[in-house]
């Protein structure tokens, strides 16, 4: 059976980020692979990682009969960031394992696309956590139901570990990927968390594990090294990581920070002692959950960030538009940077997108405007001097009032995203004011209208009606303050792109990259978009284990693939 009542998991929504069980989940997780991710390094532990340089041969085609003839061209997927909510994880897969894509470009003309030879995952192939349960849930489920079986030339499967593979230091990914034979209707080609591909024309995709960072142990540089060793002076090399490591250099202002970083990156190493710069021709990475291309003036070098695989999308306008080191320019952008800002605007329904989050700040407002009603004696009547000045004297005689508020304040400085450190005082202190003079202002207006009821100060009635609603009140200003501050942040100084974005987890503008080396020894690159997803499936009953178990059920043609921009074909 190939649709998802074979699972025993319900089809999943998108990753709720701003739930607070989840906020605190993935703090443990980040805290506990930052700790102890180098201390319990499978990588150095696992008996596979031995020094062999054995590599998957996809320069020739063995059918069913045994026969084996050398390839002349091959076709590649590469799918980064997915396994996130149903509706775009799936409909990447359903797209992505079409027998054939009919897709037009921006200019209008048509191409048609046969379906990957082999498929490579470029990292964080499941959020928020990599449990096994998640995995068969949000990576396993969609792409069973989209190509359960695959009756011959059956394609291969590779895939790099992201961070949050690595959460719970890669058991689940090594039982998922590593262990088994079959990955729904792909054979697996991988027994590392890293791997060499040998193609024809003597292209070689070579899949980097940088675990939480740049880390590559000794085990893996070997490798490679010997991976190196078997290549000739005329070899051209895709290199897949799991992050986008030319972004974050170039997003670096300080020059000393830069240069600093380069020298301590182990993947610096990686592509200027043991493959020879020279040889890689296209860097592929997600990690950012969407499309920028930059690249050469004679295309002959690209850097490809497509990490909108099917998690939710990332902000393209925050980046810095200049050419990358190497005069590599930006080409191209998915979304473009018009449509990246006007999205950010839907941080206006925080409270909508994340009803459940308001918690949080019902119970900040509720801690705070409790502290400061109980240090009053009597209604505070006076003009605003006055008032503010009775609120301050009783927030300076209580220490657990103080603690409170400096403990908050603290905790927004902390959240503020910026590099620059006085920005992250001003931000974080004014975001943090905000929310702190909410929370008197009800209490404050609160009394008012207590005292006009002629209720006792500080009675049953006063602090009952007081605290349900600061409660209340904190759980729908609180939200509001929130978004409003992530959209003044990321539209006005380009700053929280994460957060902005993770929000409101928009589900549309996912693509995926088919890549095609041709007879003539040329790579061809065509980024495949989905500019809407659909909300509603048909499922398909008893639909063979080779077709999709289930099919949109929209005619919205915007979920028609397109290619993005026009096909980047790489010589060499």
């Amino acid at each position: 059976m190939s649709g998802p009542g074979w699972f025993p998991y319900p089809r999943a929504d998108m990753v709720r980020w701003y739930s607070p069980l989840q906020l605190l989940q993935t703090a443990g997780r980040v805290t506990f692979s930052t700790l102890l991710g180098r201390d319990l390094d499978r990588r150095q532990i696992d008996p596979r990682s031995v020094q062999t340089y054995d590599h998957t041969d996809l320069t020739v085609r063995t059918d069913e009969h045994g026969v084996v003839t050398p390839r002349d061209e091959i076709v590649l997927d590469y799918i980064a960031d997915t396994g996130d909510g149903w509706n775009p994880t799936y409909a990447v897969a359903y797209t992505a394992t079409r027998p054939f894509l009919d897709v037009q470009d921006p200019t209008g003309a048509r191409h048609r696309l046969p379906r990957g030879d082999a498929l490579v995952f470029g990292g964080d192939q499941v959020y928020p956590t990599p449990t096994r349960g998640l995995y068969e849930q949000r990576l396993v489920m969609p792409y069973h139901t989209a190509m359960a079986w695959t009756e011959k030339d059956h394609p291969v499967v590779f895939a790099i570990p992201g961070n949050h593979d690595w959460y719970d230091n890669l058991t689940s990914f090594t039982h998922l990927f590593m262990d088994k034979q079959w990955f729904c209707g792909w054979r697996l080609g991988q027994r590392r968390s890293y791997f060499a591909i040998a193609l024809p024309h003597d292209w070689w995709l070579i899949g980097v594990d940088t675990q939480l960072g740049e880390d590559i142990d000794a085990t893996q540089v070997a490798y490679f090294e010997g991976i190196a060793a078997r290549m000739t002076p005329l070899s051209k090399i895709i290199l897949c990581t799991a992050e986008p490591t030319w972004v974050r250099e170039h997003e670096e202002n300080d020059p000393q920070a830069r240069e600093r970083r380069r020298r301590e990156s182990n993947l610096v190493f990686l592509e200027d002692r043991v493959f020879n710069r020279a040889r890689i021709k296209v860097n592929l990475s997600g990690d950012l959950h969407h499309y920028r291309r930059h690249a050469s003036d004679d295309d002959r070098r690209q850097k490809i960030t497509a990490g909108n695989g099917g998690a939710f999308l990332h902000p393209t306008h925050v980046f810095k538009q200049t050419a990358l080191p190497g005069d590599l320019a930006l080409r191209c952008a998915y979304p473009d940077h018009a449509t990246s800002r006007r999205l950010a605007w839907q941080n206006l329904a925080f409270i909508y997108k994340n009803p459940s989050f308001g918690g949080l700040t019902a119970l900040l407002y509720l801690l705070v405007g409790w502290n400061i009603v109980g240090g009053l004696t009597a209604y505070q009547l006076g003009d605003m001097f006055d008032t503010v000045e009775e609120t301050l004297l009783v927030i300076l005689r209580s220490p657990a009032s103080v603690t409170t508020i400096v403990l908050i304040l603290t905790g927004f400085v902390v959240f503020t995203d910026t590099h620059k450190i006085w920005y992250r005082v001003f931000g974080g202190l004014t975001h943090g004011a905000l929310h702190l003079s909410a929370a008197v202002a009800i209490g404050w207006l609160m009394g008012q209208v207590a005292h006009a009821a002629d209720w006792q100060f500080n009675g049953l009635a006063h602090l009952t009606v007081t605290l349900a609603t600061l409660f209340v009140g904190g759980w729908l200003i609180g939200p509001l303050l929130m978004g409003l501050y992530l959209l003044t942040s990321i539209n006005l100084f380009g700053r929280h792109a994460n957060e902005a974005f993770s929000s409101i987890a928009i589900q549309d503008y996912k693509l995926f990259l088919r890549l095609v080396i041709n007879k003539q020894g040329e790579l061809v690159i065509h980024p495949i978009g989905l500019d809407r997803v659909p909300r509603r499936w048909r499922d398909v009953p008893n639909a063979p284990r080779s077709e999709p178990g289930v099919v949109p059920d929209e005619t919205d043609p915007r979920i028609t693939p397109r290619l993005v921009e026009p096909p980047i074909t790489v010589r060499a």
